[in-house]
């Protein structure tokens, strides 16, 4: 296809739209005698008029050359070397052009992995070269800001025009190099309103598997992506219908029901609403909405063995925060978060007098609360709870005084305690101080009836769930690596971890559940 150079009046972008640190990068760069241009989803993104959240540039520069020019600067990368310069406090992205890929020069030569990925050398090339290595055509579009040159060399223009995502080359290959491409076919999809080949698509469902083998971390970033973008609901929506979910969050996609809106339906709706208001957003609180539903099956089911529920809660938390690492990576400044809203939850519903001053004075105390408000939309919480929790947060000093000093005579008339509707202390195997037990206990009979169990048939092989509606046991399976009890011949083993059998699914990472032997959970346990 040729080429097509665009200059300042044929096109809409001006270099005022860039950020101060991307203007400084390429200027740096030119002046200094090699060629940069700021490049892929900025450019396409200003070009439909939406504001990008950071900037990219390329450049014919190695990345030695790249440091030597920028102070704060750094190589990043094993398989392909980035530079990251950091201006204030944005850092910009600078990577070489890539040679396209060749399967018939050495440079380019394809190996397929004992995955199924295709990887091959990395070597430096041209900028044509370089666009034809990039994934979609909308996304291989340069901006040249010193000149305000646009440069299209493979029809990603008229794709932003029709609202097209066409991919470059052939689109199976394309996904083989790297499968990481089918979550950015959805999020481009849902973000942009963009149609996707009808051969990408279908070819989606049965590639899916493959994101079992991309590193958890890297996952990490990318489910930032996919729910930070402003539209998170139909992000999520798309990944439910071409069945990719269940490899980011396969437990949570064996709780999820089809009929009715659950907590991570309630969580992205939310999410958009704030990030579109310009409103901050945080990561454990998007985890700690779409985790919760597992940590709630895990914690009634060690309950029904006799567990007191406090332990039982805490023990279903550290199991599903660290299972669910094996597929995408929680760092541990987010684990630690998403602890403290789960673990408010609890001290919430309860509502002791001699607590609430601490607890309003607890730096997650907000983000707790957002959370309940989310959960009593569920029927999970008492509305009186909600309210009460609004209401003092609206008084001064004194009046707050007052309502808990209204709260503590309410208890001691009560003999100590609200009853078990408030979901505070309830003697026995039945007690949960999650919120509303009576609503609790509903939610649970709906779940046992319409066989939630079942659900991990979509899964194929990638470790299915058995059992029906009744016996709601999980089988979380797929230990990362050498870690995996089975290895990779794909055998099945168990580890016995602090008095409870953990099943063990064959080989990687493998969608699906867990299997908890309950009936040992009264043991020591983490």
């Amino acid at each position: 296809m040729e080429a097509k150079i665009l200059g300042a009046s044929e096109h809409s972008i001006t270099p005022d739209q860039l950020s101060k640190a991307a203007n400084i990068v390429v200027n740096t760069l030119q002046e200094a005698g090699y060629e940069a241009f700021v490049v892929g989803g900025c450019v396409r993104d200003l070009i439909i008029g939406k504001h990008p959240k950071d900037f990219d540039v390329t450049t014919d520069a190695l990345p030695e050359q790249v440091c030597k020019l920028f102070k704060m600067a750094r190589t990043v990368g094993r398989r392909f070397r980035i530079a990251h310069v950091k201006i204030d406090r944005e850092i910009i992205e600078v990577a070489t052009f890539r040679a396209a890929a060749d399967a018939d020069t050495q440079a380019g030569h394809m190996v397929e992995s004992s995955e199924g990925m295709l990887t091959r050398d990395n070597v430096y090339g041209t900028r044509a070269e370089d666009a034809l290595r990039r994934d979609f055509t909308v996304n291989a579009l340069y901006y040249d800001p010193v000149n305000s040159l646009l440069l299209d060399d493979v029809g990603g223009l008229d794709d932003i025009e029709a609202k097209r995502l066409r991919s470059i080359g052939p689109v199976e290959q394309r996904f083989r190099e790297d499968p990481v491409r089918m979550l950015r076919v959805i999020r481009f999809a849902a973000k942009l309103g963009f149609d996707m080949e009808p051969e990408a698509m279908r070819m989606i469902e049965g590639m899916g598997g493959m994101l079992n083998n991309v590193p958890p971390a890297r996952m990490f970033d990318e489910v930032l992506k996919l729910f930070h973008g402003g539209a998170a609901l139909a992000t999520f929506e798309l990944l439910r219908k071409y069945s990719l979910f269940k490899y980011l969050f396969p437990f949570t996609d064996h709780c999820l029901n089809d009929e009715e809106p659950g907590l991570p339906e309630k969580a992205m709706a939310n999410t958009d609403r704030r990030i579109n208001e310009g409103k901050p957003v945080i990561p454990a609180f998007l985890f700690a909405c779409m985790l919760w539903e597992p940590v709630r099956e895990d914690a009634e089911k060690i309950i029904e063995s006799g567990t007191p529920a406090n332990r039982a809660w805490k023990v279903a938390m550290a199991d599903t925060l660290r299972d669910q690492c094996q597929y995408v990576a929680i760092p541990k400044r987010l684990a630690e978060v998403i602890m403290d809203i789960w673990e408010l939850q609890m001290r919430l519903a309860r509502r002791q007098p001699k607590e609430i001053k601490s607890l309003m004075g607890h730096r997650r105390f907000r983000a707790a609360y957002d959370f309940l408000l989310l959960r009593s939309e569920l029927s999970e919480v008492d509305r009186d709870i909600i309210d009460w929790w609004t209401d003092i947060q609206e008084q001064d000093g004194d009046r707050q005084l007052e309502m808990v000093q209204t709260l503590k005579e309410e208890r001691e008339d009560d003999g100590g305690y609200p009853d078990d509707n408030i979901g505070n202390r309830i003697d026995g195997p039945d007690r949960n101080t999650s919120g509303n037990t009576t609503n609790n206990r509903s939610r649970q009979n709906r779940r046992n009836s319409r066989g939630r169990g079942q659900r991990g048939a979509q899964g194929g092989d990638q470790g299915q769930s058995s059992g029906n509606g009744q016996n709601r046991r999980r089988n979380r399976s797929g230990s990362r690596g050498p870690r995996a009890a089975g290895g990779a011949n794909g055998a099945s083993g168990t580890q016995q971890r602090d008095g409870r059998s953990r099943s063990r699914g064959p080989g990687k990472r493998a969608g699906g559940g867990r299997s908890r032997n309950a009936g040992n959970a009264n043991s020591n346990s983490a």
